[in-house]
């Protein structure tokens, strides 16, 4: 067949511009990424941690019969560690955020399959690569994962619940939370998938204890000093230390003050702020935080799903 050079075609047709093409068009180039200097590293801590004082100030301070006067000292308390907790998983995503190999994926409610909860009870965690369960199977059980992180690179999955303090629980609880998110890793691709998010081939679960008391790698838990190991990155761990000092020394100076005022020191009493203070306060832009370096992901054989394992903590 010969071809006509002299006749140029367009594939737009009669559209003289690229820019009017239909959109989903797979344009043959990437637009220029723009590069936003962040903001120094104690300005993120300070943000996170006003915003979280605001949250544990804002508690509702009910009376209390076993307390009595002291019903307020003790809802203080109460709002400040709830507030801890969630300033855990805050700091996390922020470092999340700033490295680029990985993305957070919404974290919404995902089914259970009772198969493989019993299945995972009897089986060591060493002899469960490559099995898989139905996704669509009738469950009344869901589980909400605290985090989902999917590393760009490896193409794995990371579900992770964190906890202020794990030693609080008994450990028939803590095994029936590991067991209940190792059911929701070996079905997590396929549910992913179905849901619009991206391809992922490996599945891996851990628990994090906030207090930094508890690391069982056998059962997928975890110290948040190996923060930076479980994610693969560095200075996550700083950021969050840095973000949970300036967070304690403000919650133990505002106990102080109301002690004072227990006391009967009238130049210690003042009106706490409004009922939601933090609401006025937008929260933080990704580039806005501090960085975190990507690591290079070691070359290693994964199972399918199961607890998180890494080399510099095996």
């Amino acid at each position: 067949m010969r071809i006509d050079r002299r006749h140029l075609r367009r594939p737009e047709g009669v559209r003289s511009s690229s820019l009017a093409r239909l959109p989903g068009y797979r344009r043959q180039f990437v637009q220029p990424k723009v590069f936003v200097p962040a903001r120094p590293a104690d300005d993120d801590v300070d943000r996170l941690v006003d915003e979280a004082m605001k949250a544990a100030l804002a508690g509702e301070s009910r009376d209390d019969i076993t307390f009595g006067d002291y019903a307020s000292l003790f809802g203080f308390f109460r709002s400040a560690v709830m507030q801890e907790g969630r300033l855990l998983e805050m700091a996390i995503e922020q470092a999340v955020q700033k490295n680029t190999d990985l993305k957070l994926l919404p974290t919404k409610p995902m089914p259970i399959v009772p198969a493989a909860q019993e299945m995972l009870k009897r089986t060591p965690s060493e002899e469960i690569k490559g099995v898989r369960f139905p996704l669509r199977a009738h469950t009344t059980e869901s589980y909400k994962p605290d985090l989902f992180i999917a590393n760009r690179t490896t193409h794995g999955g990371l579900i992770l619940d964190i906890k202020r303090s794990l030693g609080s629980y008994r450990p028939q609880e803590v095994d029936r939370l590991r067991f209940r998110m190792l059911a929701v890793a070996s079905i997590a691709p396929e549910w992913v998938a179905e849901h619009q998010g991206p391809l992922l081939v490996r599945i891996e679960t851990a628990i994090v204890d906030g207090a930094d008391e508890i690391s069982d790698h056998d059962r997928g838990v975890f110290k948040i000093s190996e923060i930076d190991d479980l994610l693969e990155t560095e200075g996550a761990a700083e950021f969050i230390g840095q973000v949970r000092e300036g967070f304690s020394a403000q919650v133990q100076d505002e106990l102080a003050r109301r002690c004072r005022v227990l006391a009967g020191d009238p130049a210690e009493s003042r009106k706490l702020p409004d009922a939601n203070p933090a609401a006025d306060d937008p929260g933080l832009s990704p580039d806005e935080l501090a960085p975190v370096v990507p690591l290079q992901a070691p070359a290693m054989q994964q199972p399918r799903f199961g607890y998180a394992r890494r080399p510099g903590l095996h």
